[in-house]
């Protein structure tokens, strides 16, 4: 089998070291055999620091501890930012054509359960319904013993929104390069895993009724962990590109559902659209938003937090009602802010 492992970067030199030597501690990594490969292709893109020449030193140090037969590895340079774009180049230029599988990870997080990508792989080699597997993401403050309130809240908010969900998280997972093969995505994309998630459950918008437990799977023994934003104002611009990504996707459902059947699939229309202009998302929400009225965020994102209630039991849904609300009223200067934004009608180029 042979995997090609991306790791999208943008001005992450001080992060990357990291990543990279927990990714060497990985069971699948160090237990190369004759009937596995790897590549380990980094793109780091519209860097202003020295993001490159750090992989670079680091890859060079540690692929000496691995059989150089079953490995390799490459840095490929994007002048321009943003991760749909280099989502785009790994897939259809940079990657092994005979990959079997792709792993995509970003240069911020690093592995943490030693078998993640085992039994991620494992998953999808032993299970062909599935194309992608997840993993379980961890806040670092998360696993501090002594955690300050805006730590405890953030861990809180967390759990109470995201659990049951399977919807991509583009910090770490894996898929069949068979089927993102026939995918592409629009550059500039402010939140590509969500698009990429309605991609995966729709067959490429080729299904009518998609669901999200027949393609994606979620390894709960796989872990990675990430950097929490606890300052507000950090949270608040998170917050803020997440909605605006979330409802420009909703807007791209919109259209692709209406537009794409088996003989037309979206990434046969995206394809198209790109390299007729590679900028056509700005076109597509200046075009979109005159036809809405001043507020453009759907009242279901709007009541999100409650929303997600629903995923647990009554008495644990009562517990937590207060923490809900509190995120709800903190949502609220979160949704003004990305209207505005929306407003605007440029969207490209979000990390």
């Amino acid at each position: 089998m042979k995997l090609s492992v991306a790791i999208l970067a943008h001005n992450e030199a001080h992060s990357i070291p990291t990543l990279l030597r927990s990714l060497w501690q990985q069971s699948w990594l160090k237990n190369l055999n004759h009937g596995n490969f790897v590549e380990i292709i980094v793109i780091p893109n519209g860097c202003t620091d020295n993001t490159a020449e750090v992989a670079q030193k680091n890859l060079k140090n540690l692929a000496a501890k691995v059989n150089s037969d079953l490995f390799q590895w490459k840095i490929c340079e994007v002048t321009e930012s943003g991760k749909s774009n280099a989502w785009n180049l790994f897939v259809h230029q940079f990657s092994a054509k005979d990959a079997d599988l792709f792993c995509f990870m970003d240069a911020d997080i690093e592995m943490y359960a030693p078998d993640t990508l085992a039994k991620m792989l494992d998953v999808l080699k032993e299970n062909p319904e599935y194309w992608i597997a997840l993993d379980r993401p961890i806040k670092d403050v998360e696993l501090k013993n002594n955690k300050s309130f805006l730590e405890q809240l953030s861990v809180a908010v967390s759990k109470s929104s995201n659990e049951g969900q399977l919807y991509i998280c583009g910090q770490l997972y894996c898929a069949r390069a068979s089927v993102l093969r026939n995918i592409w995505m629009p550059p500039g994309l402010p939140v590509e895993d969500g698009f990429l998630t309605q991609m995966i459950i729709s067959e490429n918008f080729t299904l009518k009724n998609p669901t999200f437990d027949k393609r994606i799977v979620r390894v709960t023994e796989a872990s990675h962990i990430f950097e929490a934003y606890i300052n507000p104002f950090e949270l608040l611009n998170h917050e803020v590109r997440v909605v605006v990504g979330i409802v420009i996707n909703i807007f791209l459902t919109q259209y692709f559902e209406a537009r794409c059947n088996e003989q037309l699939t979206a990434g046969m229309l995206i394809a198209k659209m790109n390299s007729e202009n590679h900028f056509w998302l700005n076109d597509f929400v200046k075009n979109f938003i005159p036809k809405r009225s001043w507020w453009i965020i759907p009242i279901s994102l709007v009541f999100r937090r409650y929303r997600a209630l629903k995923n647990h039991s009554l008495f644990k849904a009562l517990l937590r009602i207060p923490i809900a609300t509190l995120a709800f009223v903190v949502d609220l200067s979160v949704f003004i802010r990305a209207n505005i934004t929306l407003h605007r009608k440029v969207i490209t180029n979000y990390w």
